[in-house]
């Protein structure tokens, strides 16, 4: 997808309280009244000139441009999570790097700590959940939420017909829709903002390990101990009877 009005089109929204004067339709954004804000899913109250992305999976759903990446990252790793315990996974082992990023009040740009987003030398790997069960028999859990996750439908297919014993998934945050991108300078030229300013722990990749057998659950220790658990609790919790029966 690339970073460019004509890859958003249709699905970049914007809500106003008073009608622009001029025309925006080549950033390719929808301009709502904010009285018909109610009719969407966000993440808190909608705010005035603030660009809402539609979710890719629920046009309904909108997430404030400079959540975009970070969102379908965290959606994805939910995705993960249910796919292996539906499979019937024994252990469910998931680490989580952060990198802190400040995004600037006002122009709402983004400041990078380090070189490169992810790469600086504030990231830092966390243990994001460890659970264990007796897993149970593997239930296909497709169809897939995400279709443009080829591994995790090689995975179903490896635990229901060939009897792989373990399976890791790799999910990398994109700058699909970067504010620092062209079209997120364009946006900011404009007069939109593209999301809430301040400093924040920004997870730009997730590894997501899944044993199906007792043996292959113990060689998932050597995982947990090379992290820390994250400061602030983000183990989610699966009940074990979820991981015994595979439902």
């Amino acid at each position: 997808m690339t970073d460019a009005a004509t890859g958003a089109g249709r699905r970049l929204i914007s809500f106003y309280q008073v009608p622009p004067k001029k025309s925006l339709n080549s950033l390719g954004v929808e301009l709502l009244p904010i009285d018909q804000a109610d009719g969407f899913a966000l993440p808190g109250p909608a705010v005035v000139g603030i660009v809402y992305v539609r979710h890719p999976i629920d046009a309904h759903e909108l997430i404030p441009f400079a959540d975009y990446d970070e969102k379908l990252a965290q959606d994805r790793y939910n995705e993960a999570l249910r796919v292996f315990t539906k499979l019937g996974a024994a252990r469910i082992v998931a680490t989580s790097r952060r990198q802190t990023t400040k995004q600037v009040a006002g122009r709402l740009g983004i400041k990078r700590l380090g070189a490169d987003l992810g790469a600086g030398k504030d990231a830092t790997w966390s243990l994001t959940f460890d659970q264990e069960g007796k897993g149970g028999v593997p239930l296909d859990p497709r169809p897939l939420r995400f279709r443009d996750e080829p591994m995790l439908d090689a995975v179903c297919d490896g635990v229901l017909h060939l009897g792989v014993k373990k399976g890791r998934i790799q999910i990398t945050r994109s700058s699909t829709l970067g504010v620092d991108g062209e079209l997120g300078l364009r946006l900011r030229k404009a007069g939109f903002k593209l999301g809430v300013s301040g400093t924040k722990a920004t997870v730009t990749e997730f590894v997501i390990e899944a044993a199906f057998t007792a043996d292959a659950a113990k060689e998932l220790d050597a995982v947990v101990a090379k992290t820390e658990p994250t400061p602030i609790p983000a183990r989610r919790s699966l009940l074990r009877r979820n991981l015994a029966r595979g439902g």
